[in-house]
């Protein structure tokens, strides 16, 4: 055998080893879909949320439900629907343990999938009461079904709230903002002037010494839940690797909703997916380094009693409100709400009421208790939205 012949071959195989690979590459980005936008079932729910086969119907109001914000997208709803009420069910089982021990952050997300729900019923022909069931997050049982709310429907012809049409545009935005544009001052009295119930406040900063600690206070505690494995590892059981597992479950947290550069997000998602600890560190990098140092405005709702079952699901009914006036300003809004996490760990714990303390120092009046942190500021870009179950799958007949 001459060199020339072994060196063709060497370059023969070294050409196919690269084709091999090349195409593992590729077949690789396509499964993973680095490179294109979510689509399917999954999504559907945004852009059909009035499809005809639900308008004049409950199920309308169930449609514009699902698509509330909730926490890490866990949507621990199912609607009980007959013709003259929806039953809203907290699904226990959907929780995220230690992350949430009493279920407060459930309820919050209740409360906003009921606020969507009674901005869609005067669009479908319905008036619409709410009833919230009554007593103490703390005496909930977990591992089923139980009643959060009973929204009563009636025949009715009132007009609808503008908030209706920006239902299918909110999206949590975890990109930087443009912090040097401040925060619209119109937008600051709509929020701070909302109607609300009398055990529910609101709280907002756009710079000062309240605005400083509570960007402190949120950084400090991120780091303390990446310091507790107990808490991370139960967040990161709600984190999806990949399209076909976001298919599959229709819920929970996926890198393109994490508010990640192009470049990243493309080697993110080509890369195996990073262990709870190291995923949970990234998060809190973006906490430090850009989710609060690019915030216009920081906020907090507060309740009087923080446990409280129909006072929390006001603050997640208000927190909606507040999302979605943003939304139809073209605002971003993002959850911060990991002070309040390590609140509850606390108790959990019977530790010291160290974040509470914090919190308390930040409001400053001891008769309100912080259920909810976040922030805002003009977007420099625009969220992706977030995976739904459908109608069908989280409905049953009353």
């Amino acid at each position: 055998m001459t060199v020339s012949t072994t060196r063709r071959r060497l370059l023969q195989g070294a050409g196919a080893i690269t084709l091999v690979a090349v195409g593992g590459a590729i077949w690789r980005a396509n499964d993973r879909e680095v490179f294109a936008t979510p689509s399917g079932a999954a999504y559907d729910p945004w852009t059909l949320w009035q499809s005809p086969d639900y308008q004049g119907t409950p199920l309308a109001l169930v449609a514009a439900g699902i698509l509330a914000s909730n926490p890490h997208n866990t949507q621990p709803w199912i609607f009980r629907v007959s013709e003259t009420e929806i039953e809203v069910l907290a699904d226990t089982t959907r929780h995220l343990g230690t992350f949430d021990p009493y279920l407060r952050e459930m309820h919050i997300g209740l409360g906003c999938a009921i606020e969507n729900m009674v901005l869609a019923a005067p669009a479908n022909g319905y008036a619409a009461t709410v009833e919230a069931a009554p007593g103490s997050l703390l005496d909930i049982e977990r591992g089923g079904m139980v009643r959060a709310a009973v929204i009563r429907l009636s025949k009715g012809n009132g007009a609808s709230d503008p908030l209706y049409d920006a239902i299918p545009h909110r999206h949590t935005n975890r990109y930087a903002y443009d912090r040097g544009r401040g925060f619209p001052g119109d937008l600051l009295r709509r929020i701070a002037t909302m109607p609300m119930e009398n055990d529910v406040a609101v709280s907002l900063f756009t710079e000062g010494e309240a605005f400083e600690a509570l960007g402190r206070t949120i950084i400090e505690a991120t780091d303390a839940i990446v310091a507790d494995d107990e808490m991370i590892e139960d967040s990161h059981h709600w984190f999806r690797d990949g399209p076909r597992e976001m298919a599959r479950e229709r819920s929970g947290l996926e890198l393109n909703t994490a508010g990640l550069s192009p470049a990243l997000l493309a080697a993110a998602k080509f890369l195996p997916a990073l262990p709870a600890k190291q995923s949970h560190g990234a998060w809190a990098d973006q906490t430090r380094d850009t989710h609060i140092p690019t915030a216009a405005l920081l906020g907090m709702i507060s309740l009087r009693d923080r446990y409280d079952r129909p006072q929390t699901l006001a603050a997640g009914r208000i927190w909606q409100r507040i999302h979605l006036e943003a939304s139809a300003a073209g605002i971003a809004m993002h959850p911060l709400n990991q002070p309040v996490e390590m609140a509850d760990r606390d108790s959990q714990l019977e530790r010291d009421a160290v974040w509470d303390g914090r919190l308390g120092a930040i409001i400053g009046d001891a008769a309100w208790q912080p259920t909810f942190a976040f922030r805002g500021g003009f977007p420099t870009r625009d969220a992706m939205a977030s995976a739904r179950r459908g109608v069908e799958e989280v409905t049953e007949a009353g």
